[in-house]
């Protein structure tokens, strides 16, 4: 056919230039992949020192939340298993610049959780995998019953990126870190414990909580009263150096009662008494306390809230590895923030008061104004009278009159 050559060199051309794109991507990806595990591994090397034990089945969960607190951003939404997180099933990217907004958010949610929700449900029947998707998720499970993949289905979760906020709480931390690491070492603590402000709030000094915790340390209501002022007008959680002492406080106390730092950072998220019942039905090893513990409310958060913790120090001892240039980048004045609150219904209730003494007072000097002249009144009345009557008269009047005694 004429014609048809060019249209086969067209085409050939066509093909070797996707191979060569996805032999570079995956080139790209396996470096990003080596490096990103390089930078893991030294920095583990230089942690081993310290306080804060890394146990080693603990490190794929540490790995994904420094995925998460560096690799992926606010519009990456990762599927994976909530028992075993590094059990991974897909990062999606939702299309579109800046922040999703919260139907995204949901749909991505909703979409990941159906999708690999119907997979697994259908391999757990026994059908063979069709597909490469599926035959990649039966991959993940080989050598296991099928009963795995039903079991595996009812435990979906999706995390969302965090890297755009992490990275905004390095630049706001360098406001805080220097005052809280010297409250920190005055009270005898290890001064990279204040990292943990990057997994309670993000170094944001007003943050508030669906549970209510608020400020930098995230103080309940009902806890932040045993270390600090909180009444109607003043709440020294939103002061960011009373709530640091009083979180060094805390922390202080958690480890005295629990005896080690994995017990004690826990216990921050999920208290002092219920980490001491998990201790006293496990023992202090905190991986069995980990795997087998199911107390009240020991969920996801909890389970996560240490190795999210040694995520973010090291992140925050090697920053400009994981977002590069971020030393010379200059990090805005966060917005101020005042323990005082009310201050308007304070001044307002001064000024109402003020207004209300005002008028008593305006009240009683117009009473008695009224009254003085209704004296004078009566006075000059009788004095008229006298003048015409004679003073028998006058008499009458002044017994008639308790003005005239007043004056």
């Amino acid at each position: 056919m004429p014609g048809a050559e060019p249209i086969i060199i067209r085409k050939q051309i066509i093909l070797a230039a996707l191979v060569i794109t996805t032999g570079l991507v995956w080139a790209g990806l396996t470096g990003t992949t080596a490096r990103a595990a390089e930078e893991v591994a030294v920095a583990h090397v230089n942690t081993d020192a310290s306080p804060f034990p890394r146990p080693a089945a603990l490190e794929p969960s540490i790995n994904f939340w420094i995925k998460a607190f560096t690799y992926w951003s606010e519009r990456d939404f990762v599927v994976h298993d909530r028992d075993n997180v590094s059990l991974i099933y897909q990062k999606f990217h939702v299309p579109g610049d800046g922040a999703p907004t919260g139907e995204e958010v949901e749909w991505a949610n909703a979409y990941l959780k159906a999708k690999y929700g119907d997979i697994l449900n259908r391999l757990a029947t026994g059908q063979q995998a069709i597909g490469w998707e599926e035959q990649r998720v039966a991959a993940m499970f080989k050598g296991q019953p099928v009963s795995a993949y039903a079991r595996a289905a009812q435990n979906l979760r999706v995390q969302q990126g965090l890297s755009e906020q992490f990275h905004d709480s390095l630049l706001r931390s360098r406001y805080y870190r220097p005052r809280m690491e010297q409250v920190f070492v005055r009270a005898g603590l290890p001064r990279d414990l204040v990292a943990l402000a990057s997994v309670e709030s993000g170094f944001s000094a007003r943050v508030r909580s669906s549970a209510g915790a608020l400020g930098i340390w995230q103080f309940t209501r009902s806890t932040g009263r045993e270390f600090l002022k909180i009444t109607r007008y003043r709440d020294d959680r939103l002061d960011p150096v009373r709530s640091t002492e009083a979180a060094a406080e805390l922390l202080q106390s958690n480890y005295q009662a629990l005896g080690s730092w994995p017990l004690a950072i826990t216990a921050y998220n999920y208290g002092t008494g219920g980490m001491e019942r998990a201790a006293a039905e496990c023992g202090s090893d905190y991986m069995k306390i980990l795997q087998n513990y199911n107390g009240a409310h020991f969920g996801f958060a909890v389970k996560n809230y240490y190795a999210e913790f040694l995520a973010a120090d090291q992140v925050h001892r090697y920053e400009d590895k994981y977002f590069p240039g971020i030393q010379s980048e200059e990090a805005p004045p966060p917005p101020a923030s005042s323990p005082i609150l009310r201050v308007r219904r304070i001044i307002h209730r001064f000024r109402s008061r003020h207004h209300h003494a005002h008028i008593k007072q305006v009240s009683a000097t117009h009473r008695r104004d009224a009254s003085t002249a209704t004296h004078h009144r009566h006075a000059a009345a009788a004095r008229h009278s006298s003048h015409a009557s004679g003073d028998a008269h006058n008499r009458d009047a002044a017994a008639d009159s308790p003005s005239r005694n007043d004056s």
